[in-house]
């Protein structure tokens, strides 16, 4: 986001102080009239200097008057100015201060202390002293323009906006005023309104790149991030060395997915800015997208030695960490921004997943931790949350709406799409709150399968709250937890009677908004019952149904039978193959003669990611010539064919997988997992539970290492588990959709009438 920046600023904030006119010898102590004509013309003297610049002698000048008048307002008005032209915000909020003590209802007095206030990122302190500025003089267009910008610093948008048209009502022509109530808007989710108030801006202004920039931010929140890299475009024919805008281009060609475009809109801002910290994150960014782990931390790092307070970098920084296995670094990363931000709540909840991946977390600290996170980010709400005005008719058709961040090519939408499809239309109207900035072909399929779809990628958690209670939800389903593209706070508002929380994370949100959670009693046994924020509803069977891709490959022979060894396998991401997982896998290859292990993640696309992940294996002792490590396959078609390479796959721990489980059951491969404490730890058990292959579940290392070691000595039966399990599969409660969407439903019809039944006794 950027400002509005009209005017040449004495202190960085793009807008002017007010001088004081008038205050003058009127406001002198009474000296004899020679001294008052002394400092009369000394004040004069410092304001000329003061006025072309020469700011260390108008400074002593302003010293010089005040050592003889200490209450001449004027001179410490100006003097608060002048340490703020400086770089000094905390001595210009100190002598401005002094001003207003002597003359409290001096209106440019108050302008500037509200100005310096902001300076200090004292928001809140600085709307009280524009609001009375406000209150002494109501007609200057400037003050209501500052009072703005204080209350989106305070995170106000709706007050914020109420404000700048109070500016535009004075002066209708006032461009920086068009643009900042542009922001406000945007903030809020108003992307339409916000850009025909950047166009009225522009239209008064055409040259401003500043204006043309936030008209392409606002127009990439909308989805529309072609139109936007147009106007960054024109905005660089006009100034082609602003890496303001070179920067902001590059973010919208990342939304095209034009990533080698954008990294050289980085790369040439980076050269006429050098210490830009924004366009060094974004190039990370860009890197992370693309798998580019290692790179991509450098990136960010890079970021971070300009600007160490950019959480934003940090968190990214945590992230490639995670993805490359380095979980307890990753950790690490994001405490610190926690510490220093402790109200950054994408920070927070980032910390909170990589936590699930550390087999040092115990299932006390992991409840502890996220009930920690709702305290601090989500309590605020729970007074605020208002009656619901559902009609509490116990069996009456039912709005559901799902809220997700990943209605994409992703593995929740894999085991959300059955569900969508096999929905009872007669008794459950489907909403989708799709919480993302592009689309792809499952979005679409995925579009045409509800009844009604909402893009809220662009809105704020108000609007978002505000467009559930208007669509009358009756049950909310959260997919995402503390996932990327949340919606969590949105929850926290209770902008529906009924909450609840499914498939995307394996772990209580911590919110007590959100009523229930979807389980079973394998991942979460009655151990789990006061860990949970949530009611637990355990479905009676498991809490997940998979629907097998019809471009699924046959299934192959057994590749032991021509290749003469045992090949191990896992396809899950690096993040869940820490350490202890890989000494537990170095012992089982040792115990089985000429075995070999396959890994197979995404990140190993890159040259450096993988060449760390050979390393890191091979410093576990696993000899070189018995690895083989492949990156991401061009199509599921693909991806699924090299389970065909694969004879028995291990399970990651303490986080088990869930897609890669269900897909190497129906590409034939038995799986092994070791039981955890926790859900995300217990998953696989779940899985297996529901094909009938609870032998393969162990609940000790040592019990793991025997099941793979005895299973793989056992050739004939892995042939004819491989050449069954899809009959298995297919007759199993794992891929009966139909029934397990009947039971998914019975669930949300009995939330509801307990609904119903409390408000109704209530």
């Amino acid at each position: 986001m950027s400002v509005g920046r009209n005017d040449p600023c004495p202190c960085g904030s793009g807008r002017k102080y007010k001088h004081c006119h008038g205050a003058g010898a009127s406001n002198l102590d009474p000296p004899a009239e020679a001294a008052k004509a002394d400092v009369k013309r000394t004040l004069q003297q410092a304001r000329s200097l003061h006025q072309n610049g020469f700011l260390p002698e108008a400074e002593s000048f302003y010293r010089e008057v005040l050592k003889h008048s200490p209450r001449n307002v004027d001179a410490l008005n100006l003097l608060g100015i002048l340490c703020a032209q400086r770089g000094d915000p905390a001595s210009a909020l100190e002598w401005i201060g002094k001003a207003v003590a002597i003359d409290p209802r001096n209106a440019v007095y108050q302008f500037n202390h509200g100005k310096a206030f902001l300076q200090l990122k004292r928001p809140r302190e600085a709307c009280q002293a524009l609001e009375r500025a406000t209150a002494l003089r109501g007609d200057h267009a400037e003050t209501y323009n500052e009072l703005g910008l204080a209350r989106m610093e305070d995170g106000d948008q709706k007050a914020a906006a109420a404000a700048f048209r109070s500016a535009l009502s004075l002066r209708p022509g006032y461009a920086e005023a068009h643009n900042n109530l542009a922001l406000a808007l945007h903030w809020h989710g108003e992307h339409d309104e916000a850009g025909a108030s950047l166009r009225r801006a522009l239209e008064l202004e055409p040259r401003s790149t500043n204006i043309m920039s936030n008209l392409g931010m606002v127009l990439r929140a909308q989805g529309r991030a072609a139109e936007a890299a147009e106007v960054y475009r024109a905005a660089l024919a006009l100034d082609r060395r602003d890496p303001v805008v070179l920067t902001n281009l590059g973010n919208a060609l990342i939304n095209l997915s034009r990533y080698e475009e954008a990294v050289d809109c980085f790369r040439e801002a980076t050269a006429i800015a050098p210490n830009y910290a924004d366009a060094y994150y974004n190039w990370g960014t860009a890197y992370l997208r693309t798998e580019r782990l290692h790179a991509a931390a450098e990136k960010f790092s890079d970021a971070l030695a300009k600007d160490p307070n950019l959480s934003e970098a940090a968190v990214g920084r945590g992230s490639a960490l995670l993805d490359l296995g380095r979980v307890e670094e990753a950790i690490d990363a994001f405490r610190r921004v926690v510490l220093l931000r402790p109200h950054d709540v994408n920070a927070h909840s980032h910390l909170l997943f990589s936590l699930l991946h550390s087999p040092e977390a115990t299932q006390h600290q992991l409840s502890a931790e996220h009930h920690a996170w709702a305290q601090r980010h989500a309590a605020r709400f729970v007074s605020g949350s208002s009656g619901h005005r559902n009609s509490p008719e116990p069996e009456r058709r039912l709005r559901v709406g799902y809220v997700s961040g990943d209605f994409r090519q992703h593995s929740v939408s894999q085991f959300f799409e059955p569900v969508l499809v096999q929905h009872d239309r007669g008794g459950f109207e489907i909403f989708c709150y799709s919480n993302l900035s592009f689309v792809d072909a499952t979005t679409e399929r995925l579009r045409r399968r509800a009844d009604s779809w909402r893009e809220t990628s662009s809105l704020s958690d108000d609007a978002l709250a505000d467009l559930v209670r208007g669509d009358g939800i009756d049950i909310l389903v959260d997919l995402s937890g503390h996932t990327k593209y949340n919606r969590l706070l949105v929850f926290a508002r209770k902008p529906a009677p009924v909450q609840i929380t499914w498939l995307g994370y394996p772990a209580t949100t911590g919110l007590g908004a959100i009523d229930y959670r979807i389980s079973n009693a394998i991942a979460d046994p009655a151990s789990a019952e006061n860990l949970t924020s949530e009611t637990l509803i355990r479905l009676p069977s498991g809490f997940l149904c998979y629907q097998p891709p019809l471009e699924a490959p046959q299934v192959g022979a057994l590749p032991a039978s021509s290749s003469g060894y045992i090949t191990f396998g896992s396809f899950n991401s690096l993040a869940k193959v820490n350490p202890v997982v890989l000494g537990l896998w170095k012992g089982i290859l040792a115990a089985v003669p000429g075995s070999h292990l396959l890994i197979k993640a995404a990140a190993v696309v890159d040259p450096d990611t993988r060449a760390y992940c050979l390393e890191g294996l091979v410093a576990q002792g696993i000899a070189p010539d018995r690895l083989d490590i492949v990156p991401r396959t061009q199509s599921l078609s693909e991806h699924l064919a090299t389970y065909n390479r694969v004879d028995i796959a291990l399970d990651p721990f303490p986080y088990n997988g869930t897609t890669t489980t269900c897909e190497a059951l129906w590409m034939g491969v038995p799986v092994v997992t070791l039981a955890g404490d926790c859900h995300a730890g217990r998953v696989g058990a779940s899985l297996l539970a529901q094909v009938g292959m609870q032998d393969m579940v162990a609940h000790t290392s040592a019990t793991y290492h025997a099941a793979a070691v005895t299973l793989a000595s056992d050739p004939a039966r892995l042939a004819a588990l491989r050449a069954g399990m899809r009959d298995r599969i297919s007759a199993s409660p794992l891929t009966d959709t139909a029934c397990f969407t009947r039971k998914l439903e019975q669930a949300y019809r009995s939330t509801w009438r307990h609904w119903c039944h409390e408000t109704h006794t209530g």
